[in-house]
């Protein structure tokens, strides 16, 4: 390289802004700390003569000036006499931020690749200087440019430090870290920094341990679970006592750990005639003012495309915006606007919580039933643990017998009961309505053709015939149903009713109030735990075929290990490898071996029990688990699994004529242990697999028409 030349005086003013992300400072300071313990770290701190203190630098959600961000660089590689400092501190970044909603957020992208040509926006998560663009990206390398933005040069520090941290994507994936070549440098007279990422990948990667297997699913899994705790926490400290403001500052501050940018903006208001609460990190009070006024007055397609901005509305009201920008020049990634709108909901359905208190406070004295509703949906998370809680806490709020609680179910197309509760000593009702279909002319069916919040009440004498003869049937004098609705969508229903005494729902304001209020909440509850749904299931199920993934298959497996030296039961596992899938690949295209693997995903499904695991490990790869059960219903499995390739795949117009081999093996008579039982299975996989190809003169053609 060339000898570094001199740097005019910079353009803009390096010593102040949102230049780094405190990723870097904590990462210095923890391998400082490592290195020399307290003594070193304030060494580091002194020498660099920061502006910040050690907790405000250990905080990832905050952000630094260029200057201090090199001088810590500068000062850590000082005190720990390491050569490379900064490109270390880039390598531990991977390490030590491995479960952090940045790292959740690029993992979901899927491969390394994949984050390397999305470098751009990737890029911004950790520094707003500088632009990083991808070239040639496929499995095992990628090329990535890197140019400073105008007014500010590169350092040497900094330049290492982006090869250190381009090192460490593979990490994410359960990979080896990269190898990087640094071709060129701004640093020493180029016009950018050129790098070569090297990593092994596809058959060329060493096939990640069990427990590397294990430490990346719970790195997920933690990442997932710190996500979900923040925004609960969230709506938790919404409606908690305390100051107004102080609370939408730990909104914000959670935002800006959740979404990283230089700059966030929260701003609401609890009622149309209320006071602007706002709280903002990054931003000017007077350009915060100029925020909140073009998010307002603008429709989204008009606002700078380096902004994400989402409303906090619920059905019950729109109460504003949280707001995260970057520079012009900057771009979010597309998973963060969702992510973005999880927290907007939990933080409307916790002012929901809020205003109907407020409203409560003012005219009922039902406020303190309204805000431990508030709170029991607020620590809730999927659909089901909702439904549970709302039919614990609603009689709290509404005087009534029993409470239920029905889920849309989109692929049965009714409402399906997930949770009652019953308030009231007896014997349980001769007939309980667990299923409710919409048939035509019915209440539920208008309800989905023109879904609204508003109440239906039932007795003796209102109601639709057929819902008064189900009520009598029931045993209910009268019952009131609330219609769960957000973005016009029915996603349930909550029923609370009366054996005897009806007079209790009666409709009145004051019934109609409360139940409105916990209606509003229960929906934008029940909408996020559909949210949450989702990303669990995508968490541990394989997305080309819904069957279980190898991260839940290896916790099942070791659940159903352990529940069998308990109860002295058997547990088998049986290890499938398709003998012809690569000429179906080859010669049919990768869409039509998609559909293949779709298709014996299907097939496997039909030919085990209810209770069997049955999960696509990887590739070709499949694998079933019995537990519980005698060696005779293991020898049936077996039989059924062998005899469900008897049958060609039809697929795409073609039939395809293909055949597994498979390897089992049992506890305990084959291993001790979960990891013992997978190395036996995969081992008799591989001996029928040889046997199979010594035996076959030639292969058989896999397509037949």
């Amino acid at each position: 390289m060339a000898s570094r030349p001199h740097h005019q005086a910079p353009a803009v003013d390096r010593s102040v802004g949102e230049h780094f992300s405190c990723s870097l400072s904590a990462v210095v300071i923890a391998r400082v700390h490592d290195f020399g313990g307290d003594v070193a770290v304030e060494s580091v701190l002194r020498r660099a003569g920061s502006t910040h203190g050690r907790a405000y630098l250990c905080d990832i959600a905050n952000w630094m000036a260029y200057d201090e961000a090199v001088a810590l660089l500068r000062a850590g590689a000082l005190v720990t006499h390491h050569p490379a400092f900064a490109q270390a501190v880039g390598e531990d970044s991977g390490r030590r931020l491995s479960a952090s909603p940045v790292a959740a957020l690029l993992r979901s992208l899927g491969s390394p690749e994949a984050v390397y040509r999305t470098i751009a926006a990737t890029a911004q998560k950790y520094s707003t200087v500088s632009t990083l663009e991808a070239g040639e990206c496929a499995p095992g390398q990628a090329a990535v440019v890197a140019r400073q933005v105008d007014g500010f040069d590169r350092s040497a520090e900094h330049c290492a430090w982006t090869r250190g941290l381009l090192a460490t994507v593979p990490l994410l994936f359960g990979l080896e870290l990269a190898v990087v070549e640094h071709e060129t440098c701004a640093a020493y007279g180029a016009d950018a920094c050129h790098y070569r990422v090297r990593w092994s990948a596809g058959a060329a990667a060493a096939q990640p341990t069990t427990d590397q297997q294990l430490d990346m699913l719970r790195d997920q899994l933690h990442a997932m679970h710190e996500r979900l705790h923040s925004v609960f926490q969230t709506a938790a400290d919404l409606i908690s006592g305390g100051d107004v403001d102080e609370v939408l500052a730990r909104i914000a501050d959670r935002a800006a750990t959740e979404v990283r940018a230089p700059r966030h903006l929260l701003a609401v208001r609890l009622s149309s005639e209320g006071p602007l609460h706002r709280h903002h990190r990054g931003f000017s009070a007077e350009e915060a003012d100029a925020a909140v006024s073009a998010v307002l007055s603008r429709p989204p397609e008009e606002l700078p495309s380096s902004w994400l901005a989402v409303p906090i509305r619920s059905g019950r009201s729109d109460y504003g915006i949280l707001l995260a920008a970057y520079p012009e020049h900057s771009c979010f990634l597309p998973g963060e606007r969702e992510l973005l709108e999880v927290y907007a909901r939990y933080a409307a359905s916790a002012l929901d919580g809020a205003s109907a208190l407020q409203e409560a406070q003012s005219r009922y004295g039902q406020s303190s039933a309204l805000l431990e509703l508030a709170r029991v949906l607020a620590e809730a998370g999927t659909s089901s643990e909702i439904a549970r809680r709302l039919a614990e806490s609603v009689p709290v709020v509404v005087d009534c017998d029993q409470v239920a609680v029905y889920v849309w179910d989109e692929m049965k197309t009714e409402l399906v009961r997930a949770a009652v509760t019953e308030h009231r000593d007896g014997p349980p009702p001769a007939v309980e309505l667990a299923r409710w279909a919409p048939d035509r002319g019915t209440t539920l069916a208008a309800l989905i053709a023109d879904p609204n919040t508003e109440p239906i009440f039932i007795d003796e004498t209102t109601g639709q015939s057929a819902h008064r003869e189900a009520l009598r049937r029931l045993g209910f004098e009268a019952t009131i149903m609330v219609p769960l609705v957000s973005s016009g969508e029915l996603l349930g229903m909550l029923t609370v009713a009366v054996r005897d005494r009806p007079e209790r729902l009666a409709p009145s304001s004051d019934l109609l109030d409360r139940l409105s209020g916990v209606g509003a909440q229960a929906s934008t509850a029940l909408g996020n735990g559909r949210l949450v749904d989702v990303i669990t299931h995508q968490a541990l199920h394989d997305q080309l075929t819904g069957l279980a993934n190898r991260g839940r298959f290896t916790a099942e497996l070791r659940t159903a290990v352990g529940h069998a030296h308990d109860s002295q039961r058997l547990a088998a596992l049986f290890y499938l490898d398709l003998d012809q899938f690569k000429p179906v690949n080859d010669e049919l295209g990768h869409e039509t071996g998609d559909a293949l693997l779709v298709a014996v995903a299907q097939r496997l499904r039909h030919c085990t029990r209810a209770d069997d695991v049955v999960a696509r490990l990887g590739g070709d790869e499949f694998a079933v688990l019995v537990s519980g059960v005698t060696e005779a219903e293991i020898d049936g499995v077996a039989e059924r699994l062998a005899s469900g390739f008897d049958e060609p795949f039809e697929v795409g117009g073609s039939r395809l004529r293909i055949s597994a081999s498979i390897g089992r093996s049992t506890y305990p008579a084959d291993a001790p242990d979960a990891d013992g039982l997978l190395r036996r299975a995969d081992e008799a996989m591989f001996a029928h697999k040889r046997g199979r190809t010594v035996a076959r003169h030639s292969p058989a053609p896999p397509v037949s028409r």
